[in-house]
């Protein structure tokens, strides 16, 4: 699921060539993203999780065939499914952080770098429990860049300063080249997994313009973003290429 791109002068991130961005928006026509509203489609993201976890060696092996965190029953979390050709093949979780509801899971992780930003009333939109379905994932190269726009689309919708994410070292130098997101360097192992991760965060209130400007995939509408996050809404395309409008 790796997609290597060229880095920028300065240290940003470098814009996709056209042909990437046209290869790009082909593929996301075939991937629609949905807010995970029954019981079921919440267990086939659990399984799919399992599955995920467990081929990585994050988990030990289970009879449940379920991996599930407490995170997951929270109101402030989304559980997000990516279905390519109408089958789900990725899944994430996104929780919105506020100096009010300041409950999302890499804050217990990292409390010495995200209570400062809920002190500073921040709003904070963090990304986790990422897993995809490896046995077809893998031949869709684009699939890291749609699961980042369910992120973005987040960060727009719910008007957030930062975004952050606690994910394992080998997966952060994409969101360093992708996103430009700032590294932070210690580890921490997250309850119930065998594996350690780092943060990753963004000043999303001061990127999202050049973020657009380079990566022009990531803008959507109103519509769009509401159709995703607002319960009572139908199912969303994550294949928007209109500037986003506040």
């Amino acid at each position: 699921m790796k997609v290597r791109e060229p880095h920028a002068a300065g240290g940003h991130p470098a814009a996709l060539s056209i042909q990437r961005i046209a290869q790009l928006s082909e593929f996301s026509k075939r991937v629609t993203c949905r807010l995970a509203r029954s019981y079921a489609e919440r267990d086939a993201i659990f399984k799919l999780r399992y599955r995920s976890y467990l081929r990585a060696g994050l988990i030990s092996e289970n009879s449940f065939g379920r991996y599930i965190e407490p995170a997951d029953h929270v109101a402030n979390a989304y559980l997000m499914g990516l279905y390519v050709d109408r089958r789900l093949v990725s899944s994430l979780r996104l929780q919105i952080g506020t100096p009010t509801n300041p409950t999302f899971s890499s804050l217990e992780l990292f409390p010495n770098i995200l209570e400062r930003l809920l002190r500073s009333n921040k709003t904070v939109v963090e990304m986790s429990c990422v897993a995809a379905d490896g046995d077809i994932a893998r031949s869709y190269v684009w699939l890291p860049y749609l699961i980042l726009r369910s992120w973005v689309l987040a960060a727009e919708h719910f008007r957030a300063d930062y975004i952050a994410a606690a994910m394992r070292p080998q997966h952060q130098i994409f969101y360093k080249r992708t996103l430009d997101c700032e590294l932070h360097s210690e580890l921490r192992q997250p309850p119930h997994q065998l594996a350690t991760v780092g943060l990753v965060t963004l000043n999303f209130a001061t990127s999202a313009e050049r973020l657009y400007e380079n990566l022009p995939f990531l803008r959507s509408t109103p519509s769009e973003r509401q159709q995703l996050f607002e319960h009572d809404r139908t199912p969303s395309r994550v294949t928007g290429q209109h500037p986003s409008v506040s």
